[in-house]
């Protein structure tokens, strides 16, 4: 059930249009006019109408965001000293009389007390005269009475006792006056737990040492108990209200719940210091000085906490439990105006003032509760309504055109010669080849309209399956926002009738009864009738009146088992057998997923109640009708009773068979460890592997599928077919290629150096690896060079293939160019284009980091591998910037530049004929 629309809800719209050309406030007032509970939008108005210096626009904001929040004193206190700029002290005034006493606010109070203070001082800031004295004295005490317990009045106190000691005393016994008066206010502010107790405390000390030193330590001990327990009760205290005011929302301003972590937290913080409160930490002895306190901390909970139910609950409860009942009566009235749509607090509300005998504010209530619900459902209904009559408007439409359509075709066709064939289009098409001139041009418009006609049909069923698939969606959203607003017009209407029979009696429930049974089909769900004919059965012992009522409704319930099962046990517990089995028989035959519950409330009947032929009988057919059951679940429901399980745990294992999951049919049938019937119920979820391995065929994720489920047709609606008349044929675009410079490069074939030429076309040798073979042993650069090498470049008619710019390409590339093993057939001496900043464009790189032996060393050695770089004096690997690789590489790598004869063009640094170490305790040559 939605709360009603606020009143500040339509001002905002009201003023949207105003302030329109403002864009920041008609976004702010936009997001207002969606949600009144915005608080962001709210704090933003007013942060913008701050810094514009428009006072009209944030006096309109306070005013409206007060009637959405009127208990918030920061927005009070802020309305407050807006006027009083302004200089309208009347209307803050008005804000002050109508609001200080309702709203207990540190805030307010303050910026009361500061107005006082200002109207009253002198020229020279000083309050000097009596009279004006006598004022804020009394302005003082006014407002320590109300929020003098508050944690943050330290100051305020603080304040006060500056200014009864700025007090002249014109007399002695004005002088003892003064004395005793700052005495009563020191020790009442040091028993308080405020901020500033231990700087009051300091200053009472020095106020009695200065008096008098004797008498001072006997004052101090006598006050000190109280201000002991003050400062512990502050240090518990503050750990309150840290946790509270670290979950507190956004500006400490209310909102409704959504039940979030934070807001749980922030709510439960909330009443563990109003438990804390309630359990007089501070020792007080005086029960009223006790409740006040905790009264007021009662209040500022419901400030805070305005949308929380409970609160204003707890807090009526507890003026109740301390015979204030009027007062709790007042608060749960306020409460009922704050949350209209809580159906706890108007039904806490009725039955408060049903136990002070007030008939008259229960029917009220009640009448309020109902009138409200059904508003929402009517609301409800014709907003979907209204939707749903949009669409089906645009689906006649559809329709019609449709129709004018195959008018306009059979019309073409009745025209048409009667001789022309009906064929489809490009059979037709096909024929008109070898007919003559005036034929063919009647056969190519019939082409040209008739693909045309088909891509609108096309069109029109697409739109159409859209519209009903839209339609469809809002009405399962209607039909889940009807569900919820049902139970709460069902329930409402159940409290109703509990309280007549309560109050009036069984004939005044009937009376009554006939306003719900009024209602249209779907307004209320089977639970009002089964409260009915239940209180027919308990309430006036009329049996037969109560079967009456249950066999009437379930004809129109007869689709919900819930209410077959409610019907059913109550035959069950009546005695009345025979109908209890005819009834099972009558609607046993509900389809698998929503018959569970019927068959096992018969079958516990049974079992219970019934002879062993009886219950044979039904576990045969129980077995037949769920294919999850079977003879070991059927006996572990039989050998239980209530909570006692000790059968199916012990000897059956079921609840480790369930934890398993790898036998689901086996768990089940019963009712603790899964019931059969209940098919509609979520998979268990699947944790590891074992679990994934018992899972058998016909499962899913360990539940069990139907015969009717494995074997259910596919929807074709869910499949959309690929229109293939919309489609195109498809011409690549082939763009001039350009063939780069060969680039020089040798390559060892097993013999010696070759040209990058002959290499690509020279036949291999026998001892060339089969490319198989250089695939397994990963050498991807030697296979591509292999193939390539044996491709035949004629044998491409349009596109010759460039066997030289491929292999060019490949080289260049640095994925392909790493080698991965040694082999007997790959490019050795190859040269790399060389890259602006000084590195290489590809080729290949060694492995890092994989030791070689001897025989590899040596085979990379023979090959002209000369490992250094002329540039550098590194070994570096091709295609890559690095200036050194991890030490300990086993593989020899080519130069940057290397001499004509295929030598290095600098000699290696460990020696001649290329010795050197290559690795960590590697051997040397």
């Amino acid at each position: 059930m939605s709360e009603p629309s606020p009143n500040t809800e339509s001002s905002v719209q009201r003023n949207v249009r105003h302030y329109s050309g403002i864009p920041e406030v008609a976004m702010f007032k936009q997001r207002l006019a969606r949600s009144s509970h915005d608080v962001e939008a709210w704090l933003g108005l007013v942060n913008y109408a701050k810094l514009a210096g428009d006072d009209a626009l944030l006096h309109e904001t306070y005013t409206d965001a007060l009637k959405q929040y009127p208990s918030s004193g920061q927005l009070l206190a802020s309305l407050a000293e807006l006027e009083l700029r302004r200089g309208n002290l009347q209307s803050a005034e008005a804000v002050f009389n109508s609001n200080l006493f309702s709203v207990p606010s540190i805030e307010l109070w303050q910026c009361y007390l500061n107005y006082v203070l200002k109207a009253n001082v002198d020229g020279q800031g000083v309050v000097s005269q009596p009279e004006r004295r006598a004022t804020v004295k009394q302005c003082y005490k006014l407002v320590l009475d109300n929020v003098g317990c508050d944690r943050e009045a330290g100051r305020i106190w603080a304040d006060y006792i500056g200014f009864l000691s700025s007090g002249q005393a014109n007399a002695p016994y004005e002088e003892q006056q003064k004395t005793e008066l700052l005495r009563e206010t020191f020790q009442a502010a040091v028993a308080i737990p405020h901020l500033k107790v231990e700087e009051i405390w300091k200053n009472y000390d020095v106020f009695e040492n200065r008096l008098d030193r004797a008498t001072a330590k006997q004052m101090l001990s006598r006050t000190s108990p109280s201000y002991m327990t003050a400062r512990t009760a502050l240090r518990v205290m503050n750990k309150h209200w840290d946790t509270i005011r670290r979950h507190q929302p956004l500006h400490a301003i209310p909102v409704p719940p959504e039940w979030s972590s934070r807001e749980i937290d922030y709510l439960e913080a909330w009443k563990r210091y109003l438990k804390w409160e309630m359990e007089n930490p501070l020792n007080i002895n005086d029960a009223g000085a006790l409740r006040r306190r905790v009264v007021y901390a009662y209040s500022q909970a419901c400030m805070a906490l305005r949308f929380y139910p409970e609160i204003w609950i707890d807090f009526a409860e507890y003026l109740s439990s301390q015979d204030q009942h009027s007062d709790a009566l007042a608060k749960m009235h306020s409460a009922s105006k704050v949350l209209p749509s809580s159906l706890a607090v108007q039904f806490a509300y009725a039955e408060m003032a049903e136990k002070h005998k007030q008939p008259n504010v229960c029917k009220q209530v009640y009448e309020n509760v109902i009138k409200l619900t059904r508003a929402d459902i009517d609301s409800t209904t014709a907003r979907y309504t209204r939707k749903l009559d949009k669409l089906e408007k645009s689906l006649a439409q559809i329709g019609v055109k449709k129709a004018a359509g195959e008018d306009q075709q059979d019309m073409q066709d009745t025209e048409a010669p009667a001789e022309t064939p009906l064929v489809d289009s490009d059979s037709e098409s096909d024929e008109s080849d070898g007919m003559g001139d005036d034929s063919g041009v009647e056969d190519n418009a019939s082409d040209t309209s008739g693909p045309e006609r088909n891509g609108a049909a096309a069109a029109m069923e697409k739109a159409k399956r859209r519209t009903n698939a839209r339609m469809a969606s809002i009405k399962a959203r209607m039909e889940q926002d009807l569900s919820g607003i049902r139970e709460l017009y069902t329930l409402s209407w159940i409290m109703y009738l509990r309280y007549t029979q309560r109050s009036e009696g069984i004939d005044a429930v009937r009376q009554l009864l006939r306003r719900p049974r009024s209602d249209p089909p779907g307004y209320l769900t089977y639970h009002l009738f089964v409260s009915v004919a239940r209180m027919e059965y308990h309430v006036a012992k009329k049996p037969g009146v109560a079967a009456k009522l249950f066999e009437l409704y379930s004809k129109i319930f007869s689709d919900q088992p819930a209410y077959i099962v409610e019907y059913m046990s109550y035959l069950i517990n009546s005695g009345d057998d025979t109908n209890a089995r005819a009834l099972f028989e009558r609607f046993q035959g509900t389809s698998t997923g929503d018959s569970g519950d019927i068959w096992s409330t018969f079958a516990e009947f049974e079992y219970n109640y019934g002879d062993m032929g009886s219950i044979a009988k039904l576990d045969k057919r129980y077995i037949e009708k769920f294919e999850h059951e079977s003879v070991l679940t059927r006996l572990a429901a039989r050998y239980s009773y209530l909570d006692v399980d000790t059968v199916a745990v012990h000897d059956f294992g079921f609840p480790y068979r369930k934890e398993h999951r790898g036998n689901v049919s086996a768990v089940s049938g019963h009712r603790r460890y899964g019931d059969a019937g209940h098919d509609n119920a979520g998979p268990a979820d699947v944790d590891s592997s074992n679990e994934l391995a018992a899972i058998g065929i016909g499962s899913v994720t360990g539940r069990h599928l139907r015969k009717d489920q494995l074997l259910a047709p596919v929807t074709p609606k869910r499949f959309v077919k690929l229109n293939t008349s919309a489609l195109e044929e498809y011409e690549p675009v082939v763009e001039d290629y350009v063939q780069p410079e060969p680039m020089s490069a040798s390559y060892n074939s097993g013999g010696g150096n070759l040209s990058a030429t002959e290499a690509r076309h020279t036949t291999m040798s026998p001892t060339v690896p089969p490319h198989s073979q250089l695939l397994e042993q990963g050498d991807v650069l030697s296979y591509v060079a292999a193939s390539v090498a044996n491709v035949d470049p004629q044998s491409f008619d349009s596109h010759p293939l460039d066997t030289e710019a491929l292999f060019d390409a490949i080289m260049q590339t640095r994925g392909l160019g790493q080698q991965q093993v040694q082999s007997g057939y790959r490019p050795l001496a190859y040269m790399p284009r060389q890259a602006p900043h000084g590195g290489s464009l590809g080729g290949p790189q060694s492995r890092q980091g994989r030791p070689v032996g001897r025989e590899r060393l040596s085979r990379s050695r023979s090959r002209g591998y000369s490992g250094y770089d002329d540039n550098h004096g590194d070994r570096r690997g091709f295609g890559s910037t690095r200036k050194s690789p991890r030490r300990g590489s086993g593989y020899r790598q080519l130069p940057y530049n290397r001499s004509p004869n295929g030598s290095s063009g600098r000699p290696p640094r460990s020696g001649g004929n290329g010795q050197r170490r290559v690795s960590r305790g590697g051997y040397r040559d």
